[in-house]
């Protein structure tokens, strides 16, 4: 999933779930990996997901949402939720710790992610508003492993702390997935088209859109849209769409934020359930934020390579 914040590569990826396995591939063993992923990947779009059109690109705008045409209630319907989930403390937090989970359901679940296990604990490190981090595996098979991303580059620390550059495009996928996901209400206000909605219940909840996405709101080939909902009252995210166009500019997908937790005025969803148009029924996984901590780590710790 491509976002364009400007023209630096560091501000140019997000990707929700799914890896472009042909990126930068200089192993065999890796790009025969990644080539099983595919092509299982593909045998189950087309047993479990017939409807989804693979030629058509993915455009999350309807006719009804576009008779709703308003930018400036857009404008300060962003600003409200970014005051909400008080986006302002990002500005004073050098680095940031997360004990996080995750857990994938079902075929397509399993092929896309990487790990061992279906569900599994991890350790994040971040830098905010870069895409420097450090992710340790803490459950399973992998317990131990501690993978990093600096300026793009991904590096592997073993259970003694030597540290080696290597390279690992699953990593370079998941690193910046989970960071954006955590720090979506800020990093969203960075996109330069935004459009209103109108009003949608969801699971009960009066919520209000917003259409977000770089240079236009209309569907491109290499940019993607947002959609996102947001309480009327509370003005807190409640759900968001999403198109993701790094691989498969057909698919989109889902991701709820519920059971809210403040974190020193730092406002998180420590529930995140993920749909996707790839599974008919049902979620692809869930990611929990079990707790969040401010400068537990120095920026130069996430900074290794020379």
């Amino acid at each position: 999933m491509l976002i364009e914040l400007s023209s630096s590569k560091e501000k140019n990826e997000f990707h929700p779930w799914l890896i472009n396995p042909w990126r930068d591939s200089k192993s065999i063993n890796e790009m025969m990996k990644n080539l099983t992923r595919l092509s299982l990947l593909l045998i189950g779009i087309t047993v479990f997901s017939g409807c989804v059109n693979v030629f058509k690109l993915a455009d999350l705008r309807t006719d009804k949402e576009n008779s709703n045409s308003n930018p400036e209630k857009a404008q300060q319907l962003m600003e409200e939720m970014g005051i909400a989930h008080g986006i302002s403390n990002w500005d004073s937090i050098q680095t940031y710790h997360v004990t996080f989970e995750d857990e994938f359901y079902g075929f397509i679940g399993k092929q896309a992610h990487p790990y061992k296990e279906q569900k599994f604990s991890l350790s994040l490190n971040y830098a905010p508003k870069t895409f420097n981090g450090q992710l340790e595996i803490l459950s399973g098979k992998e317990k131990g492993n501690i993978w990093g991303l600096q300026s793009w580059e991904t590096y592997h620390k073993d259970k003694d702390g030597n540290l080696s550059a290597k390279k690992n495009e699953d990593m370079k996928f998941w690193l910046p997935t989970y960071q954006y996901f955590i720090e979506f209400p800020s990093r969203i206000q960075e996109a330069t088209s935004i459009d209103y909605l109108g009003e949608k219940i969801i699971d009960g909840v009066k919520t209000e859109g917003i259409i977000a996405s770089w240079n236009t709101i209309e569907a491109q080939k290499d940019v993607d849209q947002y959609l996102i909902w947001i309480d009327s009252e509370s003005k807190r995210i409640v759900k968001i769409e999403y198109t993701v166009r790094d691989m498969f500019r057909f698919i989109s997908g889902a991701t709820y934020f519920q059971d809210y937790k403040e974190y020193n005025g730092l406002l998180l969803p420590s529930k995140l359930p993920v749909e996707s148009n790839l599974v008919k029924d049902g979620l692809l996984h869930t990611m929990r934020i079990m707790d969040f901590k401010a400068d537990l780590v120095s920026v130069d710790s996430l900074m290794p390579l020379k």
